[in-house]
């Protein structure tokens, strides 16, 4: 053999003998499952936070997870069917921001005679939303829900509201605008995960709040119904209230927005609506040009939540415009010195009830430890 080539093959049936990455298993889903139903929670969310095939997750827990909660004994069905569907939902919120859905634009079809058409498009799941519809699916095979499902529900919609989809909550925010608008054809695989929740907890206001969520952009009539009935729940007024006022800032209706977001502050005292109820009134006045009123509503706002970013970065802009550099200066290096800094509500907005993530997951875990 030629002296290089044996160099090179000998190179080469070195590296393949010594690589770990050829020859390790990787962990099936049942392998993680059974940690996670171990109490190793923590270890195992963040192997599925790494380099995780959804899709083989997925497909590996439709085929051998019905056999893993039948082999446990029969009062343990209950813990090990709580143990899938919460290790398939802690994996669909690890994966939802690396892939959720895909709208498959159709082409522009014509005929021969010049006559064209465009087909709607088309709706395809990825695996993370439907890992969480599978846990779903696999808690409602129970005619009537255990107390214990509440919470998963629960943290399922935090889950979906974090993805940003109202889509997968209450279905296409297309229907009935036409193809130009981005309407889908395959209506028949829509999720609508919320009617799967509501319809296990009826009374669950933050399910119905969650509606009105979902639909704040693509159906403002409707969010705004929701939001009004909710008016005066002691649970969630306060929070329908300030999500009404700044949908009523956005489409410039001030004194509606003013209104609403003095109603949600005395219907509250919860510090992150009290923050958002302040933060978005400061707004309004602010483009008001009322900028006394506003700088007390900020101040107001930063108060609720000190050092929250973005009433803080407002309130300094704010007075450094009125010249007061050196007050400017300190409220910003005050909030980046702070430890440990503050979630933003304003920054956090948009995922609503992931907010809550925290302590549902740590409740669905201690339902599941051993």
């Amino acid at each position: 053999m030629n002296p290089r080539r044996a160099v090179v093959a000998s190179l080469v049936l070195g590296l393949l003998s010594t690589s770990g990455g050829s020859s390790a298993r990787q962990p099936t889903a049942l392998d993680l499952l059974g940690r996670y139903a171990a109490g190793a929670f923590d270890a195992v969310a963040r192997q599925l936070a790494d380099d995780v095939d959804y899709g083989e997750l997925l497909r590996q827990l439709r085929r051998d997870g019905p056999a893993w909660i039948d082999s446990g004994a029969p009062d343990e069905r209950p813990r090990r069917e709580l143990a899938a569907a919460t290790f398939a939902l802690e994996a669909a919120r690890a994966g939802a921001w690396h892939e959720w859905k895909i709208i498959r634009k159709q082409p522009l079809m014509c005929a021969e005679n010049g006559e064209c058409y465009l087909p709607p498009d088309v709706l395809a799941w990825q695996a993370p939303p439907l890992l969480l519809e599978w846990g779903c699916a696999l808690l409602r095979a129970r005619e009537q829900p255990l107390p214990i499902e509440r919470w998963w529900q629960l943290a399922a919609v935090a889950v979906a509201q974090r993805a940003e989809d109202p889509h997968f909550l209450i279905g296409d925010p297309n229907v009935g605008r036409g193809i130009e608008a981005g309407e889908i054809v395959n209506r028949q695989d829509e999720i609508r995960h919320l009617d799967h929740a509501t319809g296990r907890f009826p009374d669950e206001m933050r399910f119905v709040l969650a509606q009105g969520i979902a639909r704040d952009g693509p159906f403002p009539d409707e969010a705004v119904t929701v939001y009004r009935a909710l008016e005066h729940h002691p649970d969630v007024g306060g929070e329908a209230m300030a999500r009404l006022g700044a949908m009523q800032a956005r489409q410039r209706k001030p004194a509606e927005a003013l209104k609403s977001l003095e109603r949600s502050e005395a219907l509250t005292r919860d510090p992150y609506v009290i923050f958002l109820a302040r933060y978005f009134r400061a707004r309004v006045l602010e483009q008001q040009g009322r900028h006394r009123d506003a700088e007390a509503a900020y101040r107001g706002a930063a108060a609720a939540l000190p050092h929250a970013q973005s009433a803080t970065v407002a309130l300094a802009a704010l007075v450094f415009r009125d010249g007061r550099r050196s007050e400017a200066h300190e409220l910003v290096r005050g909030m980046l010195a702070a430890e440990p800094r503050p979630i933003d509500p304003w920054r956090a907005y948009v995922h609503a009830d992931d907010r809550f993530w925290p302590r549902l997951i740590q409740r669905l875990r201690a339902e599941i430890a051993p």
